[in-house]
């Protein structure tokens, strides 16, 4: 190769090296920068997965059956809870008799073919069977708790337990929903009058299923968020059902409640999706609440309280 050649080409190569070097950073930073977002989306995608494992794969231990038939932080079923039972019961079939009767109310309707289509008559109806099996349940447990070798760590969750569990929690999920619902988007002054059937269907209930949480053992957890969907997804069904039969409510309107008309049926159908969304909120709510239900019982108690026999107590390290 000539001289000239070899001097060319020496000049030549410094001015490619920096346009090398900056394509080979550009390269690393590109590599860089999708390695990176991959391992992010990466440990995302696992998180959620832990998550939703935690939630609703992994098995859990069944609670204890005495938690179905104690007051809160107690493990002995005294006299003055059992009567508190007895009240409850009482109070919501007080509530049933005068809605099916229509007593306390300023104008009567009483047709008593349409009491069954209504969500609130649904409501109290769950709320009369929970309250009728803890009172079964507590009288029992009054019984057991006489004899000298009865233990409350001995008795088994039986069906009557589970039964119990199921309709609790979801009472207390439709009740708080129907409470809201109705004086957020369906109670029309024109229409409805505040009489006291009206507060006790749609207030007294209420507060009813929040004294019983704040008093028993009775737990929620997040994975059982499914029974109040299925409650839900039973109360669509049912309305799409009587809609297509041509059914009437009490007025005389061909749909059940006016936020649930199904010749709309866009907005109804995006109402449902938004009730079984606030469905999930107030039962994640009580999860939560349940917690904080625990911490304030074993601050007020003090060391009369034994934190480990609490059921809050057992799932400190689960996610509900």
């Amino acid at each position: 190769m000539p001289p000239e050649s070899e001097e060319i080409e020496d000049r030549v190569m410094p001015e490619k090296i920096p346009c090398l070097d900056a394509r080979i950073k550009d390269h690393l930073r590109f590599t860089s920068a999708t390695t990176l977002c991959d391992r992010r989306a990466m440990v995302n995608k696992l998180w959620c997965h832990d998550v939703v494992q935690k939630c609703f794969s992994q098995k859990q231990e069944p609670p204890q059956a005495r938690y179905f038939t104690e007051p809160v932080a107690q493990r002995h079923v005294a006299t003055w809870f059992l009567i508190y039972r007895g009240l409850i019961f009482a109070s919501w079939l007080v509530i049933i008799v005068c809605a099916f009767f229509e007593f306390g109310s300023w104008n009567p309707w009483i047709m008593y073919d349409k009491w069954p289509i209504y969500l609130t008559n649904w409501g109290i109806t769950l709320g009369l069977a929970q309250a009728f099996v803890g009172l079964l349940l507590t009288t029992r447990r009054w019984r057991q708790q006489k004899t000298l070798d009865f233990d409350p760590r001995n008795i088994t969750l039986g069906s009557i337990e589970r039964v119990y569990w199921f309709l609790f929690v979801v009472a207390t999920n439709t009740a708080i929903c129907v409470t809201i619902t109705y004086w957020g988007g369906i109670y029309d002054s024109r229409i409805h009058n505040p009489d006291p059937l009206n507060m006790m269907q749609h207030l007294c209930n209420s507060i009813l299923m929040l004294i019983d949480f704040c008093v028993t053992s009775i737990p929620f957890r997040l994975r059982n968020i499914w029974w109040c969907l299925m409650i839900v997804c039973l109360y669509v069904l049912f309305s799409l059902i009587y809609y297509l039969a041509g059914g009437l409510d009490r007025f005389g309107q061909h749909f059940i409640y006016r936020i649930l008309d199904w010749k709309k049926p866009l907005p109804t159908i995006l109402l449902c999706i938004g009730e079984a969304v606030f469905v999930g909120v107030i039962h994640s709510s009580f999860c939560f609440l349940e917690r904080v239900k625990y911490q304030v019982y074993t601050k007020i108690g003090g060391n009369s309280i034994d934190a480990s026999q609490l059921p809050g107590a057992q799932k400190q390290a689960e996610v509900v």
